[in-house]
């Protein structure tokens, strides 16, 4: 049985940041993530779809507990850049498997280039996603979003290069970390996880 893609709204990373800043204040709801979907979307069936998205991604996130645990901490963290693509990337890559594994794999082949492509990156997914149309429409909504963030640049179409992401603040690679042990709930919280191709972004 094929994995399931899930995610079918590429969402801004502005709106991101904006309903998490909600979240954190108490003030994030429904009527408030349309709002922030309509900078971007139109017609009641995408506008619907981009607050689900957004919910998932953030007032339904694993990583709340540890978000209202650090509010403070997480704010100062979104006045960085590196940092603040660090935050919003944890929030979907724990959303969304398929996000985990797009920038997973997007490591592992930076690791050895400087250059990678869609092509090649749909290529190694379809293993576990299957070769239907939902993956390529899943890479339209992730990887624009990885660009949106800072994780990648694109230099021409459909080929991307790694952006090096130097985080100053712990509660952002404390998410990111996070972010990797949610999605593979075997590992202990001991074992060396930085080696992982995941961490090829985050500068060492």
């Amino acid at each position: 049985m094929e994995a399931k893609i899930g995610i079918n709204q590429r969402i801004p990373m502005q709106s991101l940041e904006d309903a998490l800043i909600a979240i954190m204040n108490g003030t994030y709801n429904d009527e408030y993530a349309i709002e922030l979907a309509k900078r971007d979307y139109e017609g009641e069936n995408r506008l619907k779809k981009a607050m689900h998205v957004m919910n998932k991604m953030t007032r339904n996130s694993p990583l709340l507990p540890l978000i209202m645990d650090n509010v403070k901490k997480i704010s100062v963290a979104l006045k960085s850049h590196d940092d603040r693509a660090i935050v919003l990337i944890s929030l979907v890559n724990v959303a969304y498997g398929f996000c985990y594994d797009v920038t997973a794999a997007l490591g592992k082949y930076f690791h050895a280039q400087k250059l990678v492509s869609s092509k090649l990156i749909q290529t190694k997914l379809s293993e576990k996603y299957g070769t239907n149309r939902t993956l390529p429409n899943g890479l339209y909504c992730i990887l624009p979003m990885l660009v949106d963030a800072g994780f990648i640049e694109r230099q021409k179409v459909g080929v991307y290069k790694m952006c090096q992401l130097s985080p100053s603040t712990e509660i952002a690679v404390e998410l990111y970390r996070k972010s990797f042990l949610l999605n593979n709930p075997l590992l202990d919280e001991h074992y060396p996880i930085e080696n992982n191709f995941y961490f090829e972004f985050i500068e060492r």
